[in-house]
């Protein structure tokens, strides 16, 4: 127990000391860090609200194009009056006209002010073989063109007279102001400071304050459809010094409080060490206790014993059986629970097996004999391979049936529902023999099986967490046992194809000397 306090203070005290070593030398270059940080974070911050506002800017220039991509005429009165209630609703827009995508003629054109219009100005510049292709697969893109202070907005349609290009003509500023400026609004949520200027004069168009002079260490970007204006932000309370100096004041605060939170803690767990020292004792001897292992037998002498007390047995030679069954179950569930007891021992390496010849060919046919009635309670059909003569290793007779017994009792547990099949096999090499025990069971994951030896690990797959009970200790048993024997067990196994676990012994040349 000292040892382990010495390791555990150890540890506390390199887990204490390096967090405080790295929080006191971070905090030296914690202000260029900081200045680093912020400014991600305000990048960041730019980047979200700009995409809410672009979003929200695309939004309504789709369902412009949305509500004019009709199977109707371009001159008819049904897209007249589409065209013309789109003006009248936004008042950035001062023309919408349509061209043949084809021969580049002039359709239709509605305008704001119709009064004195001569013809149709069709805006330079516009290309529609792109469009016309994209909108073959199915997809209607938006294009832009800066003309003088206006943007003309394009895209390709499908019409009545074939492939069509419709423009629209939107004042920029009074789009920003009229459509973006109630959303920009919302978004700022009244801590930041944004703005919208004329990327060329640095105007301010709109700000959600009202203030035409430019705060410092406004961070900018490009609007959309818009390339010719700038969206900028700040918030309203800080500049990035002032956070970084309120942040540098809160790091020294969080240092102190770590310190003395790390201490406190360190000295609660020292002084609870031996506490916990003692519950793990007290598990290790409640999981030996409640071991999985006792529940079987207990159950077939319970059914063989209910059977003998109501009498429902009239022959003699049958009852002698199920006496016979009772005797070797109640011995078996002895056995158990010695064992179980003894793992203890076995963990802390004071368990003491007494080695001596054993004949496999004699071993293994004894161990399937006794372990028959739970075979036949499980439904399994059990197939013995016996090696081709006799091999002996030196082992303890006890322990190389716990070994058995648990690779047994996993089997008839994870077995399929019906069709379950248990092979045994036993073969012998040139300098070990190995004993295989193989199931046609659920199978072990990939992931499981570097763990299916550890002390309480189990595998459980749908439900048979709830329908197979056990502690994990039988197959840590199992290779706790070889080790003592100087062999080693392993296991192959494919989910839905079952199991199949491989026991590993030296090989004795001769029964009378090893």
């Amino acid at each position: 127990m000292r040892k382990t306090i010495l390791k555990i203070t150890i540890v506390l005290l390199v887990v204490v000391s390096l967090p405080i070593g790295f929080f006191l030398v971070d905090e030296l270059t914690k202000l260029s860090r900081d200045e680093q940080l912020i400014g991600r974070v305000f990048n960041k911050q730019l980047e979200s609200i700009l995409n809410s506002v672009n979003q929200h800017s695309e939004n309504i220039i789709s369902y412009w194009a949305g509500s004019l991509d009709l199977p109707v005429a371009c001159n008819s009165e049904a897209m007249a009056g589409v065209a013309n209630n789109i003006m009248a609703n936004n008042l950035a827009v001062e023309h919408i006209g349509f061209i043949d995508a084809d021969t580049k003629t002039a359709r239709a054109l509605y305008s704001r002010n119709p009064s004195g219009e001569k013809g149709i100005d069709i805006p330079g510049g516009i290309e529609s073989e792109p469009l016309v292709e994209f909108l073959k697969n199915n997809y209607q893109k938006i294009e832009i063109l800066p003309v003088e202070d206006k943007t003309v907005l394009y895209f390709a349609m499908k019409n009545q007279s074939g492939d069509m290009l419709c423009f629209i003509t939107v004042d920029p500023v009074r789009f920003i102001r009229q459509s973006l400026g109630p959303e920009i609004q919302q978004v700022s949520q009244e801590a930041f400071y944004i703005s919208v200027a004329d990327s060329a004069s640095g105007d301010i168009i709109f700000s959600t304050e009202g203030n035409i002079t430019v705060p410092e260490e406004l961070q900018t970007a490009t609007l959309w459809y818009f390339p010719g204006y700038t969206i900028g932000i700040r918030l309203l309370s800080q500049t990035i010094d002032e956070m970084v100096a309120e942040r540098g004041k809160k790091g020294k605060a969080l240092l102190w409080g770590m310190v003395a939170v790390v201490i406190v803690g360190a000295v609660f767990v020292i002084l609870n060490i031996r506490k916990e020292i003692r519950l793990a004792e007290l598990k290790s001897g409640f999981v030996s206790n409640v071991s999985h292992e006792i529940r079987t037998p207990l159950a077939l002498i319970a059914m063989y014993a209910e059977t003998l007390k109501l009498k429902r047995l009239k022959r003699p030679e049958k009852q002698e059986e199920y006496l016979d069954v009772i005797h070797a179950e109640s011995q078996k569930l002895a056995g158990m629970v010695n064992r179980i007891l003894n793992f203890s021992k076995i963990e802390k390496g004071k368990k003491i097996f007494h080695f001596q010849p054993l004949c496999l060919n004699e071993l293994i046919p004894d161990i399937l004999e006794a372990y028959k009635p739970h075979f036949e309670a499980g439904k399994v059909e059990v197939e013995y391979t016996p090696p081709e003569s006799d091999v002996y290793i030196n082992a303890d007779r006890e322990g190389i049936t716990d070994v058995l017994v648990n690779l047994f009792d996993n089997a008839v547990k994870y077995g399929k529902e019906t069709g379950k099949k248990v092979a045994v096999r036993c073969f012998a090499g040139k300098n070990s023999v190995s004993i295989e025990v193989e199931d046609n069971g659920v199978g072990i994951a990939a992931k499981d099986r570097q763990h299916i030896f550890d002390k309480f690990y189990r595998v459980a797959k749908g439900d048979l967490a709830n329908r197979v009970k056990g502690s994990g200790l039988g197959l840590n048993i199992v290779k706790q046992v070889m080790k003592s024997h100087g062999g080693a067990v392993s296991v192959k196994s494919k989910v839905g194809e079952g199991s199949c676990f491989r026991l590993m012994f030296p090989i004795m040349k001769n029964k009378n000397n090893g």
